[in-house]
């Protein structure tokens, strides 16, 4: 037998997607803008109505708080393309308007979405496919609205063409209400799946974790000895010798281990370089081994559960 899923609990994947959302909106809308708020409330109204109609649809909230932290993303993205000048008030209307007509279809259609939410299964590969299809009229729409804005920017950059293309899309989430539904409720059974296996590579993730740190650490301390107890400068920092703090010599270390190279720490003498590139040689076996460990560890793991369990003497 298969060994028993323990993921995270459901009020605690609920509560990371309302903090992914509230991120998500102060970035997008900035803290207690009128969008911003009808980000908040849209999406609190919205989880509230959909958790009444369907309240064994575990999955559903969460997936949908997710889908409108990634819509109000693409949504401030094309207000700044197109709608800059339009009035606040008016992106707040608009925006909340396909969000509530997905739920005016899901109550429409509340008998097809409850059996979707109600058994949730990953579907086959095509009828997964087929559940993004919903996605393209709405990209058409988009992508109309650009095009628009490009040839005649007068007429794209007005809250009636804001209005109009949002009540467009919200008629079409509207129709395809269902799909949606079978969308999300992929998508979180999807998440569900990515949890379960980041979960059972705890053990071997942290150990690696712990050695790179070790590896940081050892570098970033000859780094900061080499800078602070020799006479001549082993680094650049800006452009100009300076020593290095201890700080700067952690921030040095993960920046030459990861391979980065912002630039803005050099070093100078040939001390300094070969240490660096003793320590980018010695992170880039560390993460081969690693990989190598990590893929061996769920290969056993997957052989043992495959494995019959004895059964228990008495």
């Amino acid at each position: 037998m298969g060994e028993t899923r323990r993921v995270l609990p459901e009020w605690a994947r609920f509560a990371l997607s309302l903090v992914f959302l509230f991120v998500v909106a102060i970035a997008t809308a900035g803290l207690g803008t009128p969008f911003f708020l009808a980000i908040m409330l849209s999406a609190a109204v919205a989880i509230a109505v959909l958790q009444l109609l369907f309240p064994v649809g575990r999955l559903f909230p969460i997936a949908f708080a997710n889908l409108i932290a990634v819509y109000a993303a693409i949504f401030s993205l094309f207000v700044e393309e197109v709608f800059k000048g339009v009035d606040p008030a008016i992106l707040s209307i608009a925006f909340s308007l396909p969000i509530f007509a997905f739920v005016a279809g899901c109550w429409f259609r509340r008998e097809q979405v409850r059996a979707v939410v109600a058994h949730p299964a990953i579907r086959s590969e095509r009828r997964m496919l087929g559940a993004f299809l919903w996605l393209f009229p709405t990209f058409i729409v988009g992508g109309f609205v650009l095009l628009l804005s490009h040839v005649a920017e007068p007429l794209a950059n007005t809250a009636i063409a804001l209005i109009a293309a949002m009540t467009l899309i919200g008629l079409i989430v509207f129709t395809v209400s269902r799909d949606v539904a079978i969308f999300l409720v992929d998508a979180g059974l999807l998440f569900e799946e990515f949890f379960f296996r980041i979960q059972r590579l705890v053990v071997p993730a942290f150990a690696f974790l712990t050695f790179y740190s070790l590896l940081i650490i050892l570098f970033a301390s000859a780094y900061h000895i080499l800078s602070q107890y020799t006479g001549k400068p082993h680094f650049y920092v800006g452009g100009s010798p300076q020593v290095l703090s201890f700080s700067e010599s952690i921030y040095f270390s993960i920046v030459s281990i990861s391979t980065v190279g912002y630039g803005d720490i050099v070093p100078h003498s040939s001390v300094a370089r070969l240490l660096a590139s003793i320590e980018v040689v010695c992170g880039f076996m560390l993460l081969l081994f690693g990989v190598s460990e990590l893929l061996e560890y769920t290969r056993e793991r997957r052989e043992e559960d495959g494995k019959p369990r004895r059964p228990t003497r008495r």
